[in-house]
């Protein structure tokens, strides 16, 4: 077990991420640029999942408040699920139902709704996500330009991440943690230069030593969870490949046997042998043979 406490695992997330300050330091440090620096952060629901592999994950439903009064409804997990992106959408759309109560009076709306942003944090790569972060949004198809501003969606894409010692920024730093903090032993000095009350606070929370003793077995079983999940995927990769490359290797024999079959068709039907002996002898079928 390593020093620090693996935010990948349920445990780890959940333990570390619903500190506050804590969530205030990643957020801001992932959304710079895309909203004004956010001042307060206010769990309104922390869900874990328990026991089924299968629904390993943390959802976090997060209200923020901006340094100029905005607020934002922000939806944060830290799982892989099957139709990943469909599923993102789904639990969007579901916090944008919860804040929009029924019967409302479009017309007497004052204020578009609060922004609402989706952030999904996945040790496995999904397709089209080609880098570390992707931000999505609604565009307009043709031009590009955004369509709808009220949400926007980040795919943390852990596998793609790489981590630059010359070029880092805190939100290098954050994700870095999420990749690699359980197996850290040592912090490199320039973390400690940049960090912020957020990150410092994390650094002392995720020690594994502080755990209490009870602290301690939920974590090593949740990592244990995060293993078994792990070892499942590779061994679910192994099989493909083994079933692809047998797979491959039939069609390679099929492919060849048939090659043969109609040479030696073509050289039947050179001397003039009848067709009908031909795909006899050949097992090709008559259009096969009149096509030689």
């Amino acid at each position: 077990m390593g020093k620090y406490i693996d935010l990948r695992c349920d445990f780890g997330f959940k333990y570390c991420m619903s500190d506050p300050i804590i969530m205030k330091s990643f957020l801001n440090a992932l959304l710079e640029g895309d909203v004004e620096k956010i001042t307060s952060v206010t769990f309104e629901n922390v869900e874990m999942p328990r026991d089924a592999i299968n629904q390993r994950g943390v959802t976090f439903d997060l209200h923020c408040t901006t340094e100029t009064g905005d607020s934002i409804l922000i939806e944060m997990q830290n799982s892989y699920q099957k139709f990943f992106k469909t599923r993102a959408n789904f639990y969007i759309f579901n916090l944008m139902s919860k804040k929009i109560r029924r019967g409302i009076e479009w017309g007497k709306m004052e204020n578009d709704i609060t922004r609402i942003i989706g952030i999904f944090i996945m040790g496995d790569s999904l397709a089209g996500l080609n880098d570390a972060i992707t931000c999505t949004a609604e565009c307009n198809v043709k031009t590009g330009e955004i369509f709808w501003d009220r949400h926007r969606k980040y795919f943390i894409n852990l596998p793609k991440f790489k981590f630059d010692a010359e070029n880092i920024t805190t939100k290098d730093i954050w994700i870095n943690f999420f990749k690699n903090l359980g197996d850290m032993d040592n912090i490199h000095q320039s973390v400690y230069e940049r960090a912020d009350e957020g990150l410092l606070r994390l650094l002392e929370k995720a020690k594994v030593a502080a755990l209490t003793d009870e602290e301690r077995d939920v974590y090593e079983a949740s990592m244990k969870r995060l293993e078994d999940e792990v070892d499942m995927e590779e061994l679910g990769y192994k099989i493909g490949m083994e079933e692809g490359m047998e797979k491959g290797k039939e069609i390679g024999r099929e492919e060849g046997e048939r090659n043969k079959s109609i040479q030696i068709a073509t050289g039947m039907k050179q001397e003039g042998l009848d067709s009908a002996l031909i795909a006899k002898l050949t097992n090709l079928t008559l259009e096969e043979i009149e096509k030689l």
